[in-house]
């Protein structure tokens, strides 16, 4: 008997299955590459998996600010993408790159440090920052991480959260770093209907004693894409004392961002956002 006619063939590998990992890269791609909000059930259709998983996996992006949920469920490319991509497809320049120019211009023309930061999904991330010239200057805040409501660029961006994720962090346990830390729900609320209604989000003292901050939003075609602000001593950096710095900056970033980005008018946008995502407007809150 030949002994060849008896061997066996193997047995056919199975396909190996994705790791979650791979399945939430699936996912991602085949969002960004859509180019428009698209649906769990499309995004199902294309990538294979099962609704229940694109669903469960779309949740986590989300969370970690890599998608944006629209209001009938479509999902779209999120802010903190660009952290993983170069910013208009210009080489390897990041979103930093890009802005550091206008962070350096700020921080000469206001006398304060200048900060670039994004929503990172749990967190405000600080990206960079540009420090001022100044004898006396406050803490380094590149690459810091904080609870969004103690922080004026953290408050322009709830501003620009849909309603679902709003309600999620509110009522959560809210941490107060200072005496005049703003943790009441409802004073936030107030607050984020006045930011959206200015432009801008100032901030006294309330994550750092002696430190105020003065934030206004960036915002591209599919919403809000960073944040910059300005920070420094509470004795010379405050409302008070700058009465139309917050206009100034809007302003100032509005035209400069568009520049560098190539985006449509900031200010455009935030009449658009204000008019479908903002909080209810009541009184604004009393000063602390």
């Amino acid at each position: 008997m030949n002994p060849a006619t008896n061997r066996q063939e193997p047995a056919s590998q199975p396909t190996p299955k994705r790791n979650s990992v791979e399945r939430a890269f699936l996912v991602l791609q085949t969002i960004v590459a859509d180019g428009e909000p698209v649906g769990v059930r499309e995004i199902s259709r294309r990538t294979g998996l099962p609704r229940s998983t694109v669903s469960r996996l779309a949740t986590t992006l989300k969370e970690l600010g890599m998608v944006k949920r629209q209001a009938d469920g479509a999902l779209s490319s999120g802010p903190a993408l660009r952290t993983l991509s170069p910013a208009r497809g210009e080489g390897a320049v990041l979103l930093h790159d890009h802005l550091r120019p206008l962070l350096t211009e700020l921080a000469s023309v206001f006398s304060e440090n200048a900060a670039l930061s994004i929503d990172d999904g749990e967190r405000l991330l600080y990206l960079v920052q540009v420090e001022a010239d100044q004898a006396v200057t406050v803490p380094d805040l590149d690459g810091s991480r904080h609870h969004f409501h103690l922080v004026a660029p953290g408050l322009v961006t709830m501003a620009h959260w849909d309603e679902d994720r709003l309600n999620r962090y509110l009522t959560t346990a809210l941490e107060t770093a200072t005496p005049t830390s703003v943790v009441d729900p409802d004073r936030i609320r107030r607050r984020l209907g006045q930011i959206m209604a200015q432009g801008y989000a100032w901030t006294d003292q309330e994550l750092d004693e002696g430190v105020n901050g003065l934030a206004v939003p960036i915002i591209d075609d599919s919403g809000l894409l960073a944040t910059i602000s300005l920070y420094g001593p509470s004795y010379r950096f405050a409302p008070d004392h700058l009465v139309d710095a917050g206009d100034e900056l809007v302003r100032t970033v509005d035209g400069r961002a568009r520049t560098l980005l190539g985006l449509s008018s900031a200010s455009e946008q935030i009449e658009l956002f204000a008019d479908v995502q903002s909080p209810p407007l009541g009184p604004p809150p009393q000063a602390t």
